[in-house]
């Protein structure tokens, strides 16, 4: 595992692609903490949302990167195609989970708050910024080639849902009652910002399903992703 994950690392950083999404990250970042000081909270919510959008661009640069030819060689030589595209995933889950970690440290360490978050804020907040990276990711790669066939359709397409994702509170709400419960098929980003907003009103309840909703919609995506990849192999 450790030389499949390292060889996809290696193939991606020869790649480049990914210095655009980062440098957007990092200019982003330092825009967002330009003027101090900043609620906790929902500076949280902004960049939360910033990475998911990051996340996406990542994985959609990613997930293609690697020529079919030499995708078909890997895979022969890890011997399944599903551990094939497991590996491969991590390498962008493990470059998020940094990315979280300093969205979360570096307003502490730079004294950009209003005020100290607690362990529990701190905790919350980079468990959002993870669950909404790997939402964002899972997002993005559904949009391979292997399986929208033209770029144009395929960046139209995660245009438009990353869209509907930052506009799902509005989408949520202009829903009739007797279809209320179709925004659960949303992708659940309006849920964590809208908690990280008002999160000291939040309930436990309110904040436990802004954390798990990005998970488990993340879940289901990679879980279609995979199924997809399998049938279609390349």
């Amino acid at each position: 595992m450790r030389a499949a994950v390292g060889y996809s690392f290696r193939y991606y950083a020869r790649s480049y692609r990914f210095v655009a999404p980062l440098l957007m990250f990092g200019i982003i970042l330092l825009f967002i903490y330009g003027v101090v000081p900043n609620p906790v909270m929902s500076s949280y919510s902004l960049t939360s949302t910033m990475l998911f959008v990051v996340a996406a661009w990542l994985g959609f640069g990613y997930i293609d990167a690697e020529d079919e030819t030499q995708q078909l060689i890997t895979v022969m030589h890890i011997g399944n195609v599903i551990k094939y595209y497991l590996y491969k995933l991590m390498v962008i889950m493990l470059i998020c989970m940094v990315l979280s970690f300093i969205c979360v440290l570096y307003p502490i360490a730079f004294d950009k708050f209003d005020r100290q978050p607690s362990l529990s804020e701190s905790v919350i907040a980079y468990l959002s910024h993870g669950f909404l990276a790997l939402l964002g990711l899972s997002i993005s790669i559904l949009f391979t080639n292997k399986l929208v066939g033209k770029l144009s359709y395929a960046i139209l397409g995660i245009f438009l849902t990353i869209a509907i994702a930052l506009a799902g509170a509005g989408i949520a709400k202009a829903l009739p009652e007797y279809a209320s419960g179709l925004a659960w098929l949303l992708p659940p980003l309006f849920r964590t910002m809208e908690t990280l907003n008002r999160y000291e009103e939040a309930t436990a309840l309110d904040i436990a399903l802004s954390v798990t909703a990005p998970l488990l919609y993340s879940g289901i995506l990679l879980g279609i992703f995979l199924v997809s990849m399998k049938k279609r192999l390349f």
